[in-house]
């Protein structure tokens, strides 16, 4: 079933739970829908997980001001349940449109004040930790097989315009994971050390478009998929939903980390190498779109320019 019909299968919950008849909708999504009611109003209703509710009590708990709460049902809940799925409610409300440059800079602000207002220190578990940081290395290696796989097929072939900018930037690949593998030591030797680092809530898809400007402040919304972790994990994807737009992201990221346990900007910069590797799309026959690569190894060489760490020495663990 679409999310119109599922909407309008929930027009009896919305004059049950918020005394709202639905006369007109819009659809803005797979599972966001803006809706009318016979007075005119308009709101946004989006399906969601079960789940979300407890994560909009735990931001309300911890006095959290910056998000867009949905408007609580006749129950007192954010969330409103029916037998076979699960919606919120808000106003809609028209963002104020600023130039993506500035917006990238306030969602960097929001999410660091979100991470420090839910902010908590937990001991890091070498036990739990060591299967995860073992699957990653086994994925990585198969994705770095094919890899070079994929290059060797193309050195085999006479140079064209369109292997010559594939063997021209392999390099940058290989660089990634030498970083990954440098950047993993340390971060393990961290957790081995069973150090306390701060977890907080993330939001998880710090898109633009996840940060509305309204009432002369800035407020994230769309919290469905956040979770507790280390903030390095929002960072980094923030930084990549965001790289091609002019802003100084190592002057933004060193200012959140220069000061901080070294941990963190670790974990950043492993995260965005991570995320790049992991998203190439290699398919079973060994072929990668040569635009693909090419986009890939460019954001490789912006993540060295802005992030990289050469001088440091106490990688040995």
């Amino acid at each position: 079933m679409d999310i119109v019909n599922k909407v309008r299968a929930f027009n009896q919950d919305l004059v049950k739970y918020y005394e709202i008849s639905i006369s007109d909708l819009n659809p803005l999504s797979d599972k966001a829908v803006k809706v009318y009611d016979s007075k005119g109003n308009s709101y946004f209703l989006k399906e969601t997980k079960i789940n979300a509710l407890e994560k909009y009590r735990f931001l309300e708990s911890q006095g959290v001001h910056n998000v867009i709460y949905p408007i609580k049902n006749r129950k007192n809940d954010y969330v409103t349940r029916t037998m076979s799925q699960a919606f919120y409610l808000n106003n809609y409300y028209n963002d104020y449109t600023i130039v993506k440059e500035a917006k990238a800079q306030q969602l960097f602000n929001e999410l660091n004040n979100i991470h420090d207002k839910t902010s908590y220190s937990r001991q890091l578990n070498p036990s739990t930790a060591r299967p995860k940081f073992e699957e990653i290395t086994n994925r990585l290696d198969y994705k770095y097989k094919m890899l070079e796989n994929y290059v060797r097929s193309v050195e085999a072939k006479p140079l064209d315009i369109y292997s010559m900018p594939i063997l021209a930037n392999y390099q940058y690949f290989l660089d990634a994971k030498k970083e990954l593998v440098r950047l993993q030591k340390r971060i393990i030797s961290t957790i081995k050390a069973r150090e306390s680092v701060d977890y907080s809530f993330i939001h998880n898809n710090p898109k633009l478009d996840h940060l509305l400007n309204i009432d002369g402040g800035s407020f994230l919304v769309s919290i469905d998929n956040g979770k507790i972790g280390v903030e390095s994990l929002d960072l980094a994807k923030y930084y990549i939903e965001n790289e091609d737009l002019n802003v100084d992201y190592k002057n933004i990221i060193n200012s959140r980390y220069k000061s901080s346990n070294p941990f963190y900007y670790d974990y950043f910069r492993y995260m965005v190498l991570l995320i790049y590797i992991a998203r190439l799309n290699i398919s079973t026959d060994e072929y990668i779109s040569a635009g693909e690569f090419i986009t890939t190894s460019n954001s490789i060489k912006k993540y060295f320019k802005n992030f990289s760490d050469y001088d440091d020495t106490s990688e040995e663990v």
